[in-house]
């Protein structure tokens, strides 16, 4: 799982666009693709497009894809209960660490799990070699003796 599009989505914003831009960052949501204040579905099955929630927020907007990725794909930014961002609107320093909190704890989530499926995965593979090795073994004793 590739975490660059959240962290250059969290730099963009809270960098480039400087505090105006996280206005609607709601409090800590951990889970991504939640987003309790708007019924349109921000993510849709895999392979298929997702859909911004914000309705204030046009695709040819500057921020746009950071949006979409930290509101569609992770689910830590979400928006007004009406539907709104309201980018242009002040965020206080307590919206911007919420916001960044429910970022992070998704990046830990992601970071956790992609270390859970890679440690399965060598398992995986030193089951394997031990199994190969077992075999070569019993092959080896099975072999006649050279003089």
């Amino acid at each position: 799982m590739n975490l660059q599009p959240l962290i250059r989505g969290v730099l963009g914003i809270g960098l480039g666009a400087g505090m105006g831009a996280l206005a609607a960052i709601a409090p800590a949501q951990a889970e991504p693709n939640s987003v309790d204040t708007v019924d349109e579905p921000i993510a849709q099955a895999a392979g298929q497009q997702l859909v911004l929630p914000f309705t204030d927020v046009s695709p040819d907007h500057w921020a746009y894809e950071a949006l979409l990725n930290l509101a569609g794909t992770y689910g830590c930014v979400s928006g007004y209960p009406d539907g709104t961002f309201r980018g242009e609107a002040a965020v206080t320093r307590y919206e911007f660490a919420a916001g960044m909190d429910a970022c992070m704890n998704v990046l830990s989530g992601l970071a956790q799990r992609q270390q859970a499926e890679q440690d399965q995965a060598v398992q995986s593979l030193i089951d394997s070699m031990e199994q190969s090795l077992s075999d070569l073994r019993e092959i080896e004793a099975d072999l006649p003796e050279t003089p």
